[in-house]
């Protein structure tokens, strides 16, 4: 009953905060999920309806969610947030026992400090609000789970806890990859835990019977991968996976923990550029690292003879590193909000954990005084974050709705918002001009069966952004921002100079660029954006050069 309790209180906390984004986050790659659910039976469960990676639980989740609740946001909404909300209370009750085994004061504060980060931690949202990042969410809810039954079987040493922990794993491995970090971490406890409070037998008999196991079904797991996939690594592929670059991981780490703990992603942009820049710099950045190492290692050798927050911060940072290893060699993104936001999600549990437990060094009014100021610092950041994605979705769905050219055999999209304020919109890597044809077809469920280019996207920074297009000659015409602030976009990235097609160039200027184009299709338009509504160009304007508009 009383965990009962301590779910509802925070369940409804995240409600508080999430309820603007009820509707939001079917966007970008949700349109690709539809289109391979909706291309296959249940059937396609066991090959992650061709997804390359060995996802098969993830996917029956998806494909139960997809075909319960279609495209009705409220259910989908209460899934991500129930969650969300079980994987906070799983903070705080790993947290509490661990404190509680090392002998900390106040582990339950502490714990719960911990969880109340982590649940209004403004780099949440991603994961909870965009519906393809429900194998982050669950993930990290089974990784939990498993590090929770562990402690439990090494104080108990019942077989059913040890049972309980291997399924739990194979669950999680075949969710997501993130899973992967667990045997790493279990060892870590194993290790790690007060040698009095042992129950299951000797360390190398407890040793034996969890971490063989395990190892073993990461090997069956990436022979799996090699049989079924053709290759070792899944998902993003072997180049990008096992692409290690020692001073991007390095400052990789750095910038997670500072980003998560000093909201860097909300600083000014000179701040951001700065830091990532310096992070950068091998002068500063190795000899950073190095002391680092240096520290942890002398940490490590006198653990312990530390007291019960000193051995437990140790563990939850060691804990967050693990956690980290999976993505830390994947793009940082820094410039914009939310964007990645998801690859930190596991780790900043156990960062969160360690963060309240160093805290609690202090004398108990200045740590609470510290933590509420903290937490009205998170929950500003978290909601105005949230307000973002309530107003990318009111566009989203405006631009959708507003779109009334079928019968035109080809449109020509001069400024698509790929995202605003870093939430993703109409994002889309491909370069084909698929984000918004997919939309129209798998979201507005009207689809557009002429021919769409996608000229140029670009980031929205306020609802009101638009743009001017001017008809320069025939076959020419230049789009020119109204404001400051947005830059172009193509392929998921900046644009740079500009791109050729077999039926256009495009040369970018910064500020404006200008579309040349080798034909046009008779009754084709030209769309562009303003405030949220498309306006239209008369493809046979353009043509003559008739006119600007």
């Amino acid at each position: 009953m009383k965990h009962l309790y301590h779910y509802l209180l925070a369940f409804t906390l995240v409600q508080l905060f999430y309820f603007p984004t009820w509707d939001a986050g079917f966007v970008t790659d949700f349109t690709g999920l539809q289109w391979r659910l909706e291309g296959s039976g249940a059937a396609g469960i066991l090959n992650s309806f061709g997804f390359p990676s060995l996802q098969p639980v993830l996917n029956a989740f998806l494909y139960l969610f997809y075909h319960a609740f279609g495209l009705n946001p409220l259910p989908w909404y209460l899934v991500f947030t129930g969650l969300h909300a079980l994987n906070g209370l799983l903070v705080y009750r790993f947290g509490n026992v661990m404190l509680q085994a090392y002998g900390a004061r106040a582990p339950q504060l502490a714990a719960l400090l911990a969880a109340a980060f982590f649940l209004l931690s403004p780099y949440q949202s991603e994961a909870v609000t965009w519906r393809v990042c429900f194998n982050f969410l669950f993930s990290s809810f089974l990784i939990l789970s498993v590090l929770w039954l562990v402690q439990a079987w090494i104080k108990e040493g019942r077989a059913q806890q040890l049972w309980a922990v291997h399924l739990l794993f194979v669950l999680a491995l075949f969710t997501f990859e993130l899973a992967l970090m667990a045997p790493l971490a279990c060892l870590l406890l194993l290790v790690s835990f007060p040698k009095e409070q042992r129950a299951g037998g000797k360390l190398s008999r407890q040793l034996g019977w969890l971490a063989i196991p395990q190892f073993g079904m990461i090997l069956v797991y990436f022979l799996l991968n090699r049989l079924i996939l053709g290759s070792w690594v899944g998902h993003y592929g072997a180049a990008v996976h096992l692409k290690f670059q020692l001073r991007e991981v390095l400052s990789h780490y750095f910038l997670y923990g500072i980003k998560h703990l000093a909201f860097s992603r909300y600083w000014p942009h000179p701040w951001k550029e700065g830091l990532v820049n310096w992070l950068q710099q091998p002068a500063l950045l190795y000899p950073l690292a190095i002391g680092f190492g240096l520290c942890l290692a002398f940490l490590l050798l006198r653990f312990y003879r530390w007291r019960g927050e000193g051995k437990a911060s140790l563990l939850f940072l060691l804990l967050f590193i693990l956690a980290l290893a999976p993505v830390a060699n994947l793009y940082f993104h820094y410039l914009l909000h939310v964007e990645n936001d998801r690859y930190g999600y596991l780790a900043s549990a156990f960062l969160f954990l360690g963060f309240s437990t160093v805290l609690s060094f202090l004398p108990r009014r200045f740590y609470l005084l510290l933590a509420i100021g903290y937490l009205g610092l998170s929950g500003f950041f978290l909601r105005r974050t949230n307000q973002w994605w309530q107003q990318s979705t009111a566009i989203y769905y405006r631009l959708l709705d507003g779109f009334r050219w079928y019968e035109a055999p080809a449109v020509y999209l001069l400024n698509l918002p790929a995202n605003y304020q870093g939430v993703l919109m109409f994002h889309d890597f491909s370069g084909e001009g698929v984000a918004f044809r997919d939309a129209l077809k798998y979201i507005r469920r009207k689809p557009y069966e002429g021919d769409i280019y996608e000229i140029a996207q670009y980031n929205l920074a306020t609802p009101k952004d638009d743009v001017s297009v001017r008809i320069d000659s025939t076959n020419e015409l230049t789009v020119t921002f109204n404001q400051w602030g947005n830059w172009w976009w193509h392929k998921g990235l900046g644009m740079g100079g500009g791109y050729k097609t077999e039926q256009y160039q495009v040369i970018n200027h910064g500020q404006d660029y200008r579309l040349v184009l080798d034909s046009i299709p008779d009754g084709a338009v030209f769309l562009y954006q303003t405030d949220g509504e498309w306006e239209a160009i008369p493809g046979e304007a353009v043509k003559e050069g008739e006119s600007s508009f």
